[in-house]
């Protein structure tokens, strides 16, 4: 679920709900009586076929026993500014001297919850972006109960995956997914969904896979952006807590993480949507590798076919990628792909939808050769692309929750004074001053109870002098929960003062 979006009916979390079918009760053997006429048994007395009913299930409780153990439970919280205005009596005598109360500003925690699992034996979680975005503080537990705090390794708006880090710090080795393909999945395959809905932890369903390729606008409404989605549906049972947990086969391997739902309440009303795994991974690797998501170009805008694009360009069939526009200099123009083509294969695997060929763009690297096939004037053509990169998304979000998890650690945010910051915290200082001030304080934190406060200059941390916010946070990156900090701050017009105390346990 989107824990910091109001839009409930937009979250996505996946659990799934399955029926069981038996099979049909043995046929009554005939038997014949003394007399010579034939007897049945009564549909109470014959026997029932429980055994592919106990195969399954058995299939369920395997994939379970496998995928379980590396599904994590997190939980994250946001510090939200508050604004509290007068109390509603004295807003009856605006003009009464001593009852002009100016608004009250504070901060409050809020928390949520979703779900993860651990892919990499270094103690990377896979997630959802909505799960974890905006986040102060993250914790992780895992079903044997260990509990960890996380840092944000990155998280990629437009496929809505985060990649989060756990440190075991020498403990005992953490339980690993396995990944499979969601490309191998057909639709009518059963498929597991485990997390945590509705604070119910570590819960498994049941359901199939209803459908492949699905692009239903959910990351455009919620992002803005020119989101990738491919998703794998499902007849999900879809109820917030199940965002970023594993979707996987009956043989415990992940094939899509869960997503999105399809509801106007923001809880279970049929169907359900996973990242396809092959799409996640791509990105996961990226965050962790780079920092930042390498995303290929092949330089077209594609819509997908109608029965009318099928008779205008002769197509056997409804399927494929109708090229609408070409943009000059990028790869496509120079491969000789030209608007009015249909993009119908790629590598020789058969493209029947643009939503197919986006997704499967999207796990490739810039750099890639890659054979398109179109039909252009109802005749089939080959053309060998090489992939160029969009530019590479800012590391701002990257920066922002790592700075968000160093601002965690110490307990209050440093920022380089400016105008705005002296007229938010009304500060008696020069037009021309210049240096750190703390913007923010987190409630409750150590850093509160020590005495920090909104409006004091940084001079130095833990003895390093502090010439700018980066300093801060490069001095910030190598404690560690329980390390001590000492802050030597300067009070605009009362002069300087030190603070001692132990950063979060």
């Amino acid at each position: 679920m989107s824990l910091f979006n109001d839009r409930m009916r937009h979250v996505l979390l996946v659990s799934l709900l399955g029926v069981v079918a038996c099979g049909p009760g043995v046929a009554a053997q005939a038997q014949t009586s003394g007399a010579g006429q034939k007897a049945t048994e009564s549909p109470e007395s014959a026997p029932l076929d429980t055994i592919t009913a106990a195969r399954l299930s058995s299939a369920f409780r395997g994939a379970a026993d496998r995928a379980l153990p590396a599904v994590v439970s997190i939980r994250v919280v946001q510090t939200q500014r508050v604004v509290r205005g007068q109390p509603r009596i004295f807003r009856f005598f605006p003009d009464f001297p001593g009852f002009e109360l100016p608004p009250e500003v504070f901060e409050a925690p809020r928390e949520g919850s979703g779900s993860g699992f651990i892919f990499d034996s270094r103690g990377y979680v896979m997630t959802n972006r909505h799960v974890v975005a905006d986040a102060d503080e993250v914790i992780v537990t895992l079903s044997d109960g260990r509990e960890y705090s996380a840092t944000v390794v990155g998280t990629d708006p437009m496929t809505d995956v985060a990649v989060i880090q756990i440190d075991p710090d020498g403990g005992k080795p953490l339980p690993v997914a396995t990944l499979g393909s969601s490309e191998n999945l057909q639709v009518g395959d059963w498929v597991l969904a485990l997390g945590n809905p509705l604070g119910l932890d570590f819960t498994v369903t049941a359901g199939i896979v209803s459908a492949k390729g699905r692009n239903v606008g959910i990351l455009r409404r919620e992002a803005n952006l020119s989101a990738v989605e491919a998703f794998i549906q499902t007849d999900a049972a879809i109820n917030p807590g199940n965002s970023g947990g594993p979707l996987v086969d009956l043989n415990g391997r992940v094939v899509g993480v869960n997503t999105a739902i399809a509801s106007a309440t923001g809880f279970y009303a049929g169907y359900g949507f996973a990242i396809p795994i092959e799409v996640a991974r791509k990105v996961a690797n990226d965050l962790i590798e780079h920092g930042v998501v390498r995303r290929p170009r092949l330089g077209v805008l594609v819509e997908e076919i109608s029965a009318t694009d099928a008779e205008v360009y002769g197509l056997e069939e409804v399927a494929g990628a109708e090229v609408k526009q070409v943009q000059e200099g990028t790869p496509a123009a120079k491969a000789g792909l030209k608007v009015g083509d249909v993009i119908v294969g790629l590598d020789g695997v058969p493209i029947r939808t643009a939503t197919q060929l986006i997704s499967s763009l999207a796990q490739r690297d810039p750099g890639e050769k890659v054979k398109v096939d179109v039909i252009r004037n109802r005749k089939r053509q080959t053309f060998t692309v090489e992939l160029g990169q969009f530019e590479v998304e800012s590391r701002g979000e990257s920066r922002r929750v790592a700075r968000a998890a160093v601002d965690e650690l110490l307990g209050f945010r440093a920022a380089p004074l400016t105008r705005d910051l002296v007229r938010r915290l009304d500060l008696d200082v020069d037009a021309d001053e210049k240096g750190v001030v703390i913007a923010e304080v987190a409630p409750y934190s150590p850093a509160y109870q020590a005495g920090l406060r909104p409006g004091m200059f940084v001079v130095r941390l833990n003895g390093k002098e502090i010439r700018s916010a980066d300093d801060v946070e490069s001095i910030a990156r190598n404690l560690k929960p329980g390390d001590v900090v000492s802050v030597v701050v300067r009070i605009p017009g009362e002069g300087e003062m030190i603070f001692n105390y132990r950063t979060r346990q």
